[in-house]
This record gives C-alpha cells, sequence and structure tokens, in this order.
C-alpha cells in the first residue's frame, strides 16, 4: 500500500464522517454539525487532490467513490439499522472488484 493510497483511504473516510454530521445538521438546521461537515468535505477533497499527484484521476476517483459507498452503506446500519439487501451486497462486491480491475489495468 503506497501513499496515495493511503490518502484516498482518509479521504473517503473523512467523506463518510461528513455524510453522517450532514444528516444530523437536519437540513442545516443544527448548524454545528453542518459547518464540521463542510470542513470534513473540504479536507477531503484536499486529500484527494494530493493523492492524484501519483494516481490517474479514474483510478482515485472510483477507489474514493467505491469506499466511500461501502462505508456508508455499512455506517448507515450501525445508525439507522438500515439493512442491505443480497443485490445490494452484489453490487459493493462488483464496485469493489471494478476497483480491482482499475488498480491492476
Amino acid at each position: 500500500m503506497n501513499g496515495a493510497t493511503l490518502l484516498l483511504g482518509l479521504a473517503a473516510v473523512l467523506d463518510v464522517i461528513a455524510n453522517a454530521l450532514l444528516k444530523k445538521s437536519d437540513g442545516f438546521k443544527r448548524w454545528v454539525p453542518g459547518v464540521l461537515a463542510l470542513v470534513l468535505v473540504v479536507a477531503a477533497f484536499g486529500l484527494l487532490g494530493v493523492a492524484l499527484k501519483s494516481v490517474s484521476l479514474t483510478t482515485a476517483y472510483a477507489t474514493w467513490g467505491a469506499t466511500g459507498l461501502a462505508l456508508t452503506a455499512l455506517m448507515s446500519r450501525r445508525l439507522d439499522g438500515t439493512r442491505l439487501r443480497p443485490a445490494a451486497w452484489l453490487g459493493l462486491a462488483l464496485m469493489a472488484a471494478s476497483v480491482f480491475v482499475l488498480h491492476s489495468s
């Protein structure tokens, strides 16, 4: 695992936390979680930008997006009790496979 991969992972984690805070902001009615969400989104994009120095845009965005989506799905189960159906798990697996193919090509 190289530095760019770690940056992409951290960017995805920050993005997921920002999404959770955005939900907590209740449409920005609660300003503290809303502002924190915005700060984390900017930080996530900053890390993505740094990672783009050594990773192609396609691979970086696919990795960031897929990681963020998978983590959001898992976090949603924990926070909201949302359960994924088998088709959703299959979709996440296909997404992971596509990121692997992008990284290996």
